[in-house]
């Protein structure tokens, strides 16, 4: 049951509700509720959005642990600078360039639109913001250094597809950045702790870095919840702005709206007993519009999709003495009525009046996304594209179940009355210290079989947007802890790599100017370069987090000022977000039209 969230009309002001729910977060010990609720910046932008038509989605995917990005995005050719770098520096971690081009085995097929193939595929690429005497993303300091000479990992075909296409591109070494200062090689050492990133590689401290964006100042909202403050405006439904499908985080965390908790097959905790009905809908078989939310304060009439528990029966109607009521005259319809009789009962304690706000709010929410979900039921349309990308033999994975029932959400948006969402999907096993390649060619193991799931999720949720006609209006993006260390920890095939710095990240959607690297690729020099120290190749990042956030968050709706509210450190790693200082940073990757 999620203790969040029952929205109020008006976000832009404190109101006896809130008070009441954050009293009773404080009664009850939770300590840490009351610190994210207390935190009100930021309330007051939500009454000024422009409440237009127009949805957009945010889909975070987190990947938890700490992705060896250094696999992802590889240098090939075989005589490039950077090709050379990575093949001497990955030892037993590097990718063959023979690998590739490879045909699938039978049991990792590919979609190519209409049935799942083992034809020989490419995962080669070509960034289209590259030239032939050099590109934008190469380091100054080495020239043409590679020749824009890229592949994908092999898992990595379904992003591949994406990429060619202009509906994905990829952030080189992006990572946490304080900024007050630039971080070299030569002062990485002496420089003041205060200048980088606090315990720089540890897992917990490093996620919510990357999940708040203010890697300088003790943790209080993540970026997705201080623009969840914001949008909240535009929203009339009764769910919040931020959904997790993979429990708590720090990402969604604001002053004002918290994340609503719920699993891939719905609300994390239901009411039991009262499903059933055509479409299948969590209280089928208890209400007559198993659609409606019951309104608590009995108002005198009801507007929208709301129904009144008090409301007085209507005349005797043959053998039905619920008539005039939502409920049904089934055991079901019974149960439900006395218990939201009870719900929308008054007391004269504060803290009871409080406490029953809890079931109220997870009552109202559930029902929503039932209804939200009933949408999509039974129809095959949504499904069947990971059906497309998970075929016999596969199967779907925690992850690509995560993404579907984000699609689904989506689908069902008008249900939900809400212009602004913001979703967290996660992955786990990222953490890959030992056998980190056990067969390089092995959908379904190791890092590949890592890879190999994140590709055709996100395919797969591509297919249904694109399907649905909503791709333009939802932008998907990855984030990790961290990357990882470019040498192995051993020279045989239980090797590793340990946790670094600087990685690549992926953004993709409609709106996203794809087929591009961005920023800069990083320099492959281990013992040098922008090996922040020792000789793991631990890169120093070029671009940070608040960049690629900054950006994000202008397309979502935010005005410049409440862009530098969100991202306060913004103006420490580039001037403003003008077109000629997007190009400039090789950072245009948005098509804001």
């Amino acid at each position: 049951m999620n203790i969040f969230l029952k929205k109020t009309e008006d976000r832009s002001k404190p109101n006896r509700r809130d008070f009441l729910l954050q009293s009773s977060c404080a009664s009850l010990g939770i300590t840490s509720i009351v610190n994210t609720i207390a935190q009100m910046k930021l309330v007051g932008a939500a009454a000024a959005q422009n409440a237009g038509n127009d949805y957009k989605a945010l889909v975070c995917v987190f990947l938890n642990g700490g992705c060896d990005s250094n696999n992802i995005l590889i240098p090939s050719g075989g005589s490039s600078g950077a090709r050379a770098d990575y093949s001497s520096g990955r030892g037993v971690l590097s990718i063959p360039d023979a690998q590739f081009d490879f045909t699938p085995v039978a049991n990792n097929g590919y979609f190519n639109g209409s049935a799942v193939t083992t034809n020989a595929v490419s995962t080669r690429i070509t960034a289209s913001n590259g030239t032939s005497s050099g590109s934008q993303f190469d380091p100054a300091a080495r020239g043409n250094y590679t020749r824009n000479e890229f592949s994908l990992h092999p898992g990595a075909y379904p992003l591949k597809t994406l990429f060619d296409t202009g509906d994905l591109a990829f952030f080189a070494n992006i990572g946490t950045l304080v900024g007050t200062q630039q971080i070299t090689r030569a002062n990485f050492n002496t420089l003041p702790a205060s200048t980088k990133p606090p315990q720089l590689f540890s897992h917990s401290d490093q996620q919510v870095q990357w999940q708040s964006s203010l890697p300088d100042k003790p943790f209080t909202q993540g970026w997705g919840g201080r623009i969840a403050d914001i949008v909240a405006g535009m929203n009339s439904g009764d769910l919040g702005v931020s959904v997790s499908v993979a429990g708590a985080n720090s990402f969604q965390i604001g002053g004002r709206e918290q994340p609503y908790f719920m699993n891939t097959s719905g609300a994390v905790t239901s009411l039991s007993g009262f499903s059933g009905g055509t479409p299948s809908h969590p209280y089928g078989s208890a209400l007559r519009a198993s659609s409606q939310n019951p309104d608590y304060t009995n108002p005198a009439s009801v507007i929208g999709n709301k129904y009144n528990p008090l409301a007085t029966r209507g005349a005797l109607t043959g053998n039905d003495p619920l008539t005039g009521t939502n409920y049904q005259n089934t055991s079901a319809g019974w149960r439900l009525r006395a218990l939201e009789q009870i719900l929308a009962a008054s007391h004269n304690s504060l803290f009871e009046e409080s406490y029953v706000s809890v079931p109220q709010s997870a009552r109202n929410t559930e029902g929503l996304i039932g209804a939200a979900l009933a949408e999509t039921t039974g129809v095959n349309s949504i499904d069947q594209h990971w059906v497309n990308w998970f075929p016999a033999g596969f199967g779907q994975t925690d992850l690509s179940n995560q993404l579907k029932i984000v699609a689904r959400m989506i689908a069902g948006r008008n249900v939900l009355s809400n212009k602004r969402q913001i979703f967290f999907v996660q992955i786990g096993g990222w953490d890959t210290h030992v056998s980190q390649i056990p067969n390089p060619t092995a959908p379904n193991q190791g890092y590949y079989s890592l890879i190999n799931n994140l590709s055709r999720s996100i395919k797969a949720f591509s297919d249904a947007m694109k399907a649905q006609g909503m791709w333009d209006n939802v932008m998907l993006f990855t984030a990790s802890d961290f990357n990882r260390t470019f040498t192995p920890n051993k020279s045989d095939a239980t090797g590793g790599s340990d946790h670094a710095w600087g990685g690549t990240s992926i953004v993709a959607g409609g709106a996203v100017k794809g087929g591009q690297i961005l920023g800069t690729f990083p320099d492959l020099t281990v013992n040098g370069g922008i090996d922040c120290t020792g000789n793991r190749g631990r890169w120093i990042p070029t671009t940070a987090v608040d960049q690629k956030a900054a950006l994000i968050g202008k397309w979502f709706g935010l005005t410049d000022t409440q862009i530098s509210q969100v991202f306060p450190n913004l103006t420490r790693f580039m001037p403003d977000l003008s077109n000629s200082t997007l190009v400039n940073r090789n950072l245009d990757f948005i098509n804001f039209a």
